[in-house]
Order: C-alpha cells, then structure tokens, then sequence
C-alpha cells in the first residue's frame, strides 16, 4: 500500500449487511449464534491456556508433543 488510509464513512451494521445482501432474518440469527458459540470456545480456550502457565509466566520446554525416533 502506498500510505495511510483513513475511511471516513460509519461502518454498515450488520443487519444493514444482511439486508444489503437480502439474507433472511431466519440466517442471521443462526449466524449469530455460531459467532457467539466460537467466542465462548475461543475465551475458554484461552482461559485454560492462562492456567496452564506456572506462577512466573515461563511455561515448561516442550518438543510439540513429538518424540525423536533418529536411527543411529
């Protein structure tokens, strides 16, 4: 990009999208609640990793859950 870009204009909301796009009320509220369950999974997700760290912030060496199987 060649430099700053600043939109001026308001964001549509996005029932003024869904109308824009002529989806039906019936969609948007499933659409609604599937946004809402994957931020409930994504704030427990990351709830859970909080606890998964020692009390001084450094967490355990971990080789990604793989173990070395060179022959020698």
């Amino acid at each position: 990009m060649s430099g700053k870009v600043i939109i001026t204009t308001p964001f549509p909301t996005p029932e003024e999208v869904a109308a824009y796009y002529k989806i039906p009320a019936k969609r948007v509220a499933e659409l609604d609640a599937m946004i809402d369950e994957v931020r409930r999974s994504m704030a427990k997700a990351a709830t859970r990793s909080k606890k998964s760290t020692s009390r001084n912030g450094t967490r355990k060496a971990s080789n990604g859950g793989r173990t070395s199987h060179a022959k020698k």
